[in-house]
């Protein structure tokens, strides 16, 4: 780079370049014709002195017609650019194989190897060094050979080109360098080709690229969770499928088990032989029995000599939700009570009924064979072994088991696959009065005695057939499935004013952790309507088959059936966890938080009559849900609105657990849950194989050149050209016609040629 002076001369005057010749053309006429005036005079010494001055006089008079100018120009000449693009992800601080050196440090290693060449590249050309993830950062030529922050969360090529094309619009770039290990972790719409796009945008640089990969040989040793394809909701009681795309690089013949975890419990795992594959896909599947949202992950063992841990895990999280309630409804017998209930189901269009009336059983004798009958037997095995975990909610109504209780159906089994669906799988159960139902039924005893509300015992329980009103108990005035209005009082009334009933099954004692809602107020006030919490799943016990009469003669007295079918909403609400029945709930703002972001989190409270509950003392915990540390903790008070708000900021990534829990004075209200995640979108390591390939493209498409690292005397496998490029700093412009010197000239050419004419007397 220097700066000099050009020197340019210009006519202003006439700028058509065929007047300019009839100028010149008539001068050189009148010059003829004056060398024909002044060739009669004797003196040659005389001649060529009056014709020297009229050649001059012409000169001059088309030197005003042309207007001349001189223009000084001021330029520098500028070198032209080279640009140097590093990768600064965080996939360059993997260790290729065996070699314990990182993909960046074989990048210092070729600047010091071929220091010479750009000590040469920078004398010559102006290099700029950029370093680049998914966004570009100018750096110093000592940055690089210092330790250069590895911290790129993701590698964006694409992006980066296009950058880099609009930096350098309009400036001379001769040559790219490219330094990285070519894994761009970019999702693109799979009707797009990345290879393409990238290799669209290199061609748009209009310069030759020319970069530089990792060899063959430094892989890193490891196994992935590539990529995880699933849906982040479902439904409860549907197959739920995650599709793993799990990645090897450095192993063979693997005996690789895939576990999916809820917790630290494995809900589904298989095992892999890898082989020599490099990519394999795996189906992992289960079936969710309750609603919310929920933490899974899938995870891998670490591997001996594994370069990084970290990505032998991927953590989903998954909102489960209703799309029906599913209920079987199986009865010993055709009943008014079964009549009006099965009318309360089936008109609900969020629930899908299975019903089955046993009007045959496999005692009743019959000469026709099962094909030629109506009626079809009871399916036993497929409802109580293939399809019990479809079902939500399972209700016993006046249902001896004991006819099916043979060698050949083992309906006693079935009792226990029934218990293991309430207590394991969260499902709800129902038994319904009669008189054969509960000990009548020859129910004490079996899995089922284990899980209702009330304790059986065929000796001592009885039936009463007394007509009686049901009264609710203290704890029913609180609880969700008694609560018919809103209002408590109103509740009351309305639990007193309900019609008569038939009877009951009296049953001798309540299980401990049981509660009963409403009794029936005979001898020794035993319960009618009990519920219970057992395992994940929860249970009703109803006494009686006369319920029936709250809605036919409600109706017939001129009144409504509305609160028998709100019993019976509610009922089930209850029985199958619907979260609206929660008297805590715990709303986070999103599922997703950048670190350090602030999550906003809403507590709601409502009463036993799901109004807004103020004063609410509330018992907050947040915690990781893997190391189970403590975040934040603190109390709270829900507002008149029922509702308490707060924000919490924290930096580490992981997936945390909003733990809640509420008491009015000194009675428990609730506990409810909310899971979020803290989390940059790191995707270096769920592929960390090196792309030369794309590295190749590009240099191919740009008519550079592809070297695998590590490469020495760089300078003699590669050129860039090095067209001169100067710049205008100044100019000025020196008229040379427009000054007193120039008509002082010709004055004088003029003067002193009349003087030798009258002097040697000549016209």
């Amino acid at each position: 780079m220097g700066n000099f002076t050009q020197w340019q001369l210009s006519f202003t005057g006439i700028e058509n370049v065929w007047l300019r010749m009839v100028v010149l053309l008539l001068a050189i006429i009148a010059l003829f014709f004056s060398w024909h005036g002044i060739r009669a005079i004797p003196s040659r010494s005389k001649q060529a002195a009056l014709f020297a001055l009229r050649l001059l006089a012409t000169a001059l008079f088309v030197l005003l017609l042309f207007q001349p100018q001189i223009e000084q120009k001021e330029v520098i000449k500028l070198k032209n650019k080279v640009v140097c693009l590093l990768d600064n992800s965080e996939s360059m601080t993997l260790k290729g194989g065996d070699t314990g050196v990182t993909r960046f440090q074989l990048v210092k290693n070729f600047f010091h190897d071929n220091a010479s060449f750009f000590e040469e590249l920078e004398n010559t050309f102006d290099v700029d060094y950029l370093a680049f993830s998914d966004a570009i950062n100018e750096i110093s030529y000592d940055d690089m050979k210092k330790d250069l922050a590895l911290d790129g969360a993701n590698t964006d090529i694409v992006q980066t080109l296009k950058l880099l094309k609009k930096r350098y619009a309009g400036k001379s770039v001769k040559a790219y360098f490219v330094f990285s290990d070519g894994a761009d972790t970019t999702r693109l719409p799979l009707s797009m080709d990345k290879i393409e796009i990238i290799s669209n945008l290199t061609k748009g640089l209009a310069a030759p690229c020319f970069t530089f990969s990792p060899s063959g040989n430094m892989e890193a040793r490891d196994v992935a969770i590539s990529a995880v394809s699933y849906d982040s909701f479902t439904f409860v009681r549907s197959a739920w499928k995650a599709d793993v795309v799990i990645k090897i690089h450095g192993y063979k013949d693997l005996r690789l088990p895939v576990t999916l975890k809820q917790g630290n419990d494995i809900i589904s795992s298989k095992v892999l032989d890898t082989g020599s594959e490099s990519e394999l896909h795996i189906d992992l599947s289960f079936t969710p029995h309750t609603t919310g949202t929920f933490l899974y992950t899938v995870s891998l063992p670490t591997q001996p000599h594994e370069a990084i841990a970290e990505n032998n895990q991927a953590s989903l999280l998954v909102k489960v939700v209703r799309d029906k309630i599913r209920i079987m409804h199986v009865c010993g017998r055709p009943s008014w009570d079964e009549r009006f209930l099965r009318g309360v189901l089936k008109s609900d269009p969020n629930i899908d009924l299975i019903s089955f009336f046993i009007l045959r059983t496999p005692s009743d004798v019959s000469d026709a064979r099962n094909d030629e009958l109506s009626l079809i037997p009871f399916p036993v095995d497929e409802l109580f072994t293939q399809a019990l975990n479809s079902f939500d909610l399972v209700i016993f109504q006046n249902f001896d088991y004991r006819p099916y209780d043979t060698a050949l159906f083992r309906f006693s089994h079935y009792l226990s696959n029934l218990q293991r669906f309430v207590t394991e799988q969260g499902g709800g159960f129902v038994m319904i009065g009669g008189d054969i139902s509960f000990s009548q039924g020859g129910y004490d005893g079996t899995p089922l005695d284990e899980i209702l509300p009330v304790s059986l015992n065929t000796g001592k329980d009885t039936i009463d057939t007394t007509r009686l009103k049901a009264v609710l108990t203290h704890d029913g005035l609180k609880h969700p499935v008694a609560a018919l209005d809103v209002n408590a009082e109103r509740n009351a009334a309305i639990w007193k004013d309900l019609p008569e009933l038939d009877g009951c099954n009296v049953t001798t004692e309540m299980k401990p952790d049981s509660i009963t809602l409403a009794i029936y107020p005979t001898k020794g006030n035993p319960p009618l309507v009990a519920v219970r919490d057992t395992g994940r799943g929860r249970c009703m016990a109803i006494t009686t088959d006369s319920l029936w009469r709250w809605n036919f003669l409600s109706l017939g007295k001129g009144g409504s059936n509305r609160h028998y079918i709100k019993f019976w909403q509610n009922s089930i609400k209850w029985l199958i966890k619907d979260p609206t029945l929660n008297p805590i709930h715990v709303i986070v703002n999103k599922e997703a938080f950048l670190p350090n972001e602030e999550v906003q989190i809403r507590i709601d409270a409502v009463g036993g009559n799901y109004q807004p509950l103020d004063g609410v003392q509330l018992d907050i915990n947040i915690t990781n849900e893997f190391s189970g540390k403590s975040i934040f903790s603190s109390k709270g008070l829900t507002g008149t609105d029922g509702q308490y708000r707060f924000a919490v900021k924290h930096a580490t990534e992981g997936y945390y657990m909003v733990k809640v829990s509420g008491k009015k004075g000194s009675d428990e209200v609730g506990q409810d849950y909310a899971v979020f995640t803290i989390a940059l979108k790191n995707e270096e390591f769920k592929d960390t194989s090196i792309r030369g390939d794309i590295l190749a493209r590009m240099a191919a498409v740009s008519g550079g050149k592809h070297f695998e690292l590590p490469a020495k005397n760089i300078g003699e496998k590669l050129s860039i050209e090095n067209p001169t490029i100067v710049k205008l700093v100044g100019k000025r412009q020196i008229s040379l016609w427009d000054n007193g010197y120039i008509f002082v000239a010709i004055l004088t050419v003029v003067s002193v040629e009349w003087w030798m004419r009258k002097r040697g007397g000549l016209s």
